[in-house]
């Protein structure tokens, strides 16, 4: 992909909160908020990206690191639904792996990190083919933290 034209990067990384405590909608809420709110996260601002929410931008803080142009990389009539999708799915392993990290779920980490990466791969092979997308999620165990990667070349 390096040779390739890169249209997009973002990186942003999110301490979660140590105190969750287990119910799935409770803990959700504690790591991306709810409302206006979760546009804060890495997560959901790399996934506006893919989406073609041109306003997320606005959303990148000073320690993220964003350049270049937002491209989505769905048809635009699709771009919403596929946001719906992203968010839903990621939103919720992201949560049962912290959750499990801190032992109020029982459940493998590695699984769910299948699990995400999963999840991705079919997003992705849904794009439009005009684009290479990189998207990865990696967890610290020690902080607890999460860091999203995102990568957007021309194909």
């Amino acid at each position: 992909m390096s040779s390739q034209a890169l249209l997009l990067k973002y990186s942003g990384t999110q301490v979660v909160p140590t105190d969750l405590t287990g119910d799935f909608k409770t803990d959700r809420i504690k790591i991306f908020g709810k409302g206006g709110f979760i546009r804060d996260k890495p997560l959901v601002k790399a996934l506006m990206m893919l989406c073609g929410y041109l306003k997320a931008e606005a959303y990148v803080t000073p320690d993220e690191t964003f350049q270049d142009q937002i491209v989505p990389i769905y048809d635009g009539r699709k771009s919403r639904f596929w946001f719906i999708q992203w968010c839903s799915a990621l939103m919720a392993r992201v949560t049962n792996y912290f959750q499990a990290l801190l032992g109020v779920r029982d459940e493998d980490r590695d699984a769910i990190k299948q699990d995400i990466d999963a999840i991705i791969d079919e997003f992705l092979s849904r794009r439009n083919p005009r684009y290479d997308v990189k998207l990865t999620i990696t967890f610290d165990d020690t902080t607890p933290a999460y860091t999203v990667e995102l990568e957007v070349y021309m194909a």
